[in-house]
C-alpha cells in the first residue's frame, strides 16, 4: 500500500522535476502512458521514486531502439 510521505508530488511538482507542463502529465494519464500515478481524496499525486523509474524505463526503451 502507498504510504503518503515527502516524496509524493502534486502533477506541478511532478511536471516541474520532468521539465514537462501540467497539461502535459493530464493528457499522459488520459492515455495512460507517463509515469505511474496515485489518487487520495481525488487528489492526484506522483512517487518520486516511480517517476525516476519511469525515466529509467524510458531511456531502455529508447536506447534499445536505436540501429547500429
Amino acid at each position: 500500500m502507498m504510504a503518503l510521505t515527502n516524496d509524493n508530488l502534486t502533477p506541478r511538482e511532478a511536471a516541474a522535476s520532468l521539465k514537462r507542463s501540467v497539461v502535459t502529465l493530464e493528457r499522459w494519464r488520459r492515455l495512460r502512458c507517463g509515469p505511474p500515478f496515485f489518487r487520495v481524496c481525488g487528489r492526484v499525486l506522483y512517487d518520486a521514486a516511480d517517476i525516476a523509474a519511469w525515466i529509467e524505463e524510458q531511456k531502455q526503451a529508447s536506447t534499445g531502439q536505436v540501429q547500429a
